[in-house]
C-alpha cells in the first residue's frame, strides 16, 4: 500500500489536520474566479478533492463540480458536507488520478499541493497526461503546488502537539528530491502507536514548464500566492501555475 493510501484514509489524518485554514480556500477559490472563471468554465473536475473542501467552494457558487479522491473516506466526508450544505451541483467518486474519467470538463483544477505523491517523475508527469484527456479543448489546468526551493530552506525539522489526548511527533527531511514527514502519535486513547508518512517530490517551475509543454498545456501565467502576486521561487508561499490546453 502506497503511503498516501493508508495515511488520507486514516481518522487521525482528520484530526491531525483538523483546523486547516477554511478561509484561505475560500481565498484561493476567490482568486481564481475574478482571474480565471467565468461562465464559459462551468464544468470544474477538483482532481485529488480530499475531503471536499475547494469543491464546496466552487458548488456554492454555482459551477458544476466533479470531484475525485483515492481515499474513500475523504470521499464519504466529501459527499457527507455536500449533503449537509445542500449542494446539488457536485458528484464525488473513489479514483485514482492516473486514470482519466470517461468524460471532459471545461476546467480541472488541482489544488493544496496534490501533486508529486509518486515515486517516479514518470508515474507523477503522467497524471498530466489524464488531466489532458479529461480537458476540453482551450480548457483551463490550475496546479496549486509548493514552491520547492522555499521548503527546502525553510522546512521545520521537528515538531510535536497534542489533541484529544493524542500526542503526536513529526520529522521532516529532504531525500531524494523529495521533503518527506514522519508522523508518530501515542496516547491511551490509541490501542498502540501509529506513525505514518508523507512524501512529495519537490519539483519546480522548470520540470512543469517541460513536462506541460509535452502535452500542449501552454501556460498563461505563474502566481506566488493567493492575492496574484508575481511567482519568486526563493520566497513565494506557493507556485500556482495557470495553464489552457491547446490542441
Amino acid at each position: 500500500m502506497d503511503w498516501f493510501e493508508e495515511w488520507f484514509d486514516s481518522p487521525l489524518y482528520e484530526k491531525l489536520y483538523a483546523d486547516r485554514d477554511e478561509k484561505e480556500a475560500e481565498q484561493l477559490i476567490d482568486f481564481l474566479e475574478e482571474t480565471l472563471l467565468s461562465e464559459q468554465y462551468h464544468s470544474i473536475l477538483d482532481l485529488g478533492c480530499g475531503r471536499g473542501r475547494h469543491s464546496h467552494n466552487l458548488a456554492k457558487r454555482g459551477y458544476e463540480i466533479t470531484g475525485i479522491d483515492l481515499s474513500p473516506e475523504a470521499i464519504k466526508t466529501a459527499k457527507e458536507k455536500a449533503e449537509e450544505l445542500g449542494l446539488q451541483n457536485t458528484q464525488f467518486e473513489v479514483r485514482d488520478m492516473r486514470d482519466p474519467l470517461p468524460r471532459q470538463f471545461d476546467a480541472v483544477v488541482n489544488l493544496f499541493t496534490t501533486f508529486g505523491y509518486f515515486k517516479s517523475d514518470e508515474e507523477n508527469a503522467s497524471v498530466l497526461d489524464s488531466v489532458t484527456k479529461m480537458l476540453k479543448e482551450e480548457g483551463l489546468f490550475v496546479l496549486d503546488y509548493l514552491n520547492a526551493e522555499k521548503v527546502k530552506q525553510d522546512f521545520v525539522p521537528e515538531e510535536e502537539g497534542e489533541f484529544q489526548e493524542i500526542r503526536y511527533e513529526i520529522k521532516r527531511y529532504v531525500k531524494n528530491g523529495a521533503i518527506h514527514k514522519d508522523i508518530a502519535f501515542a496516547g491511551d486513547k490509541l490501542d498502540k502507536p501509529r506513525v505514518y508518512w508523507e512524501r512529495v517530490k519537490l519539483y519546480g517551475l522548470d520540470w512543469f514548464k517541460e513536462e506541460m509543454d509535452k502535452r500542449n498545456l501552454e501556460i498563461i501565467d505563474v502566481n506566488g500566492d493567493y492575492q496574484g502576486s508575481d511567482f519568486d521561487p526563493q520566497t513565494s508561499p506557493r507556485l500556482l501555475i495557470i495553464s489552457r490546453l491547446s490542441k
